[in-house]
């Protein structure tokens, strides 16, 4: 596996953004790119592998659809070499399951070459007489280390789990975040009193999860600070603001306008799917008819200030009630922390940190084609919300960034990049309009016969 050819692009990460740029490159045989990610093989959050969890985008924002719909990694080819596509069409299913999403992936990730799992990159660093990168990373079973050379990077190792500070000094077995459930899911189960905390997708999944098994728990409570449990919105003109339109015109805005409205737009890309919220709450009716002793509620509006442990093993939650401005106690036996993911700078980049950009507060300054470094040769996969807007992370804009990461790379468009998409107009709409012309025959009077 040890080369000293220069690659055009070495990937690290291979989580659905960066597979898709690998799928992407496929064709196009000019672009020589390797990829790698410490994991052992291609699994994407295997800890929310909830039976019944299904993707908030539909089948066709899979990895290549968007971009090159004659891919032969799209997700409907999938069905057709792996599945059963007559199936699928009866069921008109229009999301798919995340575990059926997630052996799609692996499916692609089996079909390229050019992808090794179980190396841990340690370091990159930038050779200035060459303008290139060297890479080095190490086999995790054997310890080996290996130099790469390539002349473009494209960073896509993800998000880490993000945790309230006053949880950290608990966190093991029965404190624990989202992403590890179904690990800790038979111990959970265990304990007579379970809490979640957080207000999104992950956090209705596990709610409903364990909602569905109501001999196991005495309560179950769901804690959110959001003032409500609300839906994600996917009307179309919402729809049209995941899209090049609404990147161009968030892009141009000052960083406080763009703050000021990614606090707005919760219900854009932190809402729960409906049909979820639907199933939850027949689920509660259902609990609360045949399980009339057990203890279960949605407590909105509540945002987790302290957290304490008791010898009896008891755990205190202290919640700071935003509305009545009051705070209040919560007592359990296990907490889940949805508390969703944050960015942070990978390490092996540290050697490089001078070359890349950064704002005043210490984040990324991303320009338009997803390039961090003074020589556009630095890429970075969902690391761009504040500079983007919040389909930052969205699966079904994966293609798109991919294909301006490769337009840039190659200096021509390869993938053509769609163009005025939206009928809506996100700024200042352009006078396209001349003065009417009235008929000659009609004479203006001010409507006086």
């Amino acid at each position: 596996m040890k080369s000293e050819k220069i690659y055009d692009i070495a990937g690290v990460g291979i989580g659905p953004f960066n597979l898709g740029l690998a799928a992407l490159l496929h064709p196009i045989k000019k672009l020589k790119s390797i990829f790698f990610d410490q994991s052992p093989e291609f699994q994407w959050h295997p800890g929310m592998m909830i039976d019944g969890a299904r993707l908030q985008v539909p089948y066709y924002a899979d990895l290549v659809t968007m971009m090159d719909p004659r891919s032969p990694f799209t997700y409907p080819n999938f069905l057709h070499e792996q599945k059963d596509p007559f199936q699928f069409a009866i069921a008109e299913e229009y999301y798919p399951l995340r575990k059926e999403y997630n052996e799609y992936c692996r499916w692609v990730a089996s079909k390229l070459d050019n992808l090794f799992f179980g190396m841990h990159c340690e370091s990159v660093r930038y050779l200035r007489s060459k303008k290139i990168y060297t890479i080095l990373v190490r086999e995790i079973r054997s310890g080996s280390k290996f130099t790469y050379h390539a002349r473009n990077l494209v960073i896509g190792v993800g998000s880490v789990p993000h945790v309230p500070e006053c949880a950290l000094p608990f966190m093991g077995d029965r404190v624990m975040h989202s992403g590890n459930y179904l690990y800790n899911k038979e111990k959970i189960l265990g304990s007579p009193a379970v809490t979640i905390v957080g207000s999104g997708q992950s956090a209705a999944e596990i709610f409903n999860d364990l909602l569905q098994e109501p001999q196991c728990f005495d309560q179950l409570h769901w804690i959110t600070r959001s003032e409500r449990l609300f839906p994600m919105d996917v009307n179309p003109f919402a729809l049209e603001m995941t899209s090049p339109d609404w990147i161009d015109f968030f892009y141009s805005l000052s960083p406080q306008i763009k703050l000021k409205l990614l606090s707005r737009q919760d219900a854009l890309f932190k809402g729960i799917s409906f049909q979820l919220l639907t199933e939850i709450h027949d689920n509660l009716g259902t609990c609360r008819l045949e399980h009339p002793l057990k203890k279960v509620d949605c407590a909105t509006a509540s945002e987790l200030k302290r957290l304490r442990q008791f010898e009896d093993g008891r755990l205190e939650l202290r919640l700071y009630h935003s509305l009545l401005e009051k705070e209040w106690s919560h007592f359990t036996g296990a907490v889940i922390l949805a508390t969703g993911y944050s960015y942070q700078f990978p390490a092996f980049l540290q050697p490089v940190k001078e070359l890349i950009r950064f704002d005043e507060h210490g984040l990324y300054e991303v320009r338009r084609n997803y390039s961090v470094d003074h020589h556009h040769s630095i890429f970075v996969q969902n690391a761009e919300l504040h500079t983007h807007g919040f389909n930052a992370p969205d699966l079904a804009m994966g293609p798109y960034r991919n294909a301006t990461i490769i337009n840039t790379i190659l200096g021509e468009e390869y993938y053509k990049l769609p163009k005025k998409i939206a009928y809506q107009s996100f700024g200042i709409p352009s006078d396209d309009t001349q003065s009417i012309l009235l008929p000659a025959t009609t004479s203006s009077h001010n409507g006086m016969q």
